[in-house]
């Protein structure tokens, strides 16, 4: 390693730590040097690849870029606020830890088996002081769209149940793995259909949380934030009883114990349901 230049290991996949001047790269060994070929160590190069994005994904502005030397697209989303935050302060963050504790959390949930994205890097240029500008890449999930234009496709009601299902899979899967959404929406959720079945994968995982276990309380709650999702953008009846009685069965897989254990939570969160359809309706 060189000047500069550091590593760590998570999940098994070893990052390089690189600096030079007021650039920072956190990426994972693998498309170390592809990532450097696109520039984004070089001066303003973060920007030029941010500049006119208009990707999928979160608060920020996102680009899909060729990885010089490879077949896989990179997914560059730039970190931003969200809400009143947003508002203010937009893409300025006041250190980086925001968007290495996302790259960190979600190499550890890959490596644990759960349905996320390949980690691949943090890009960052500091803009003054602590202020920086930062974007989180993740390899590209190729013929995969998310939740909410897949339902807006008006799916046929087999390709729906076998979505729903995948949905639930990966969401238990999320969870097992130790995984906790910080913002688990209908788009935040990727579907990829297959002549060999369709599987679904978690994205956006900007504030996710790892931990031990989760409870079958903290479950339930984020299995209904990804329902309200649905409501709020007017698409449940896309999904329909049907459709979420699938995704449902395959969250708790015939375990009845976990279905109990996350039923004794409904009351609670169809009251949680019920406020925020007030402010859905101003």
């Amino acid at each position: 390693m060189g000047p500069g230049e550091a590593s760590e290991v998570w999940g098994g996949t070893r990052f390089r730590r690189l600096v030079a001047g007021s650039r920072f790269l956190l990426v994972a060994e693998p498309f170390a040097d592809s990532a450097l070929q696109l520039g984004l160590l070089d001066s303003g190069g973060l920007g030029r690849l941010l500049e006119g994005a208009r990707g999928r994904g979160g608060r920020g502005p996102t680009a899909l870029l060729r990885l010089p030397g490879r077949l896989e697209r990179l997914h560059l989303r730039g970190v931003r606020h969200g809400g009143a935050l947003g508002r203010v302060r937009g893409g300025v963050l006041f250190g980086l830890e925001r968007p290495i504790s996302e790259l960190r959390a979600t190499a550890l949930l890959a490596a644990a088996g759960a349905p996320v994205p390949t980690p691949a890097l943090v890009a960052a240029q500091r803009r003054a002081g602590p202020a920086w500008t930062a974007a989180v890449g993740t390899i590209c999930e190729e013929d995969a769209r998310d939740g909410a234009a897949f339902l807006a496709s008006r799916p046929a009601r087999g390709r729906l149940l076998r979505a729903a299902a995948a949905a639930g899979e990966a969401v238990r899967r999320l969870h097992d793995a130790g995984g906790a959404h910080a913002d688990l929406h209908i788009a935040n959720l990727l579907v990829r259909e297959s002549e060999g079945g369709t599987r679904a994968l978690l994205v956006d995982l900007d504030g996710v949380r790892t931990v031990a276990q989760l409870s079958a309380r903290e479950r339930m709650a984020e299995l209904m934030r990804l329902y309200r999702s649905l409501v709020k953008r007017e698409l449940l009846a896309r999904v329909g009883p049907r459709g979420c009685a699938r995704f449902f069965a395959a969250y708790t897989e015939g375990d009845r114990a976990m279905r109990r254990a996350l039923l004794a939570h409904l009351p609670r969160e169809r009251l949680r349901l019920a406020i925020h359809r007030l402010g859905y309706a101003r």
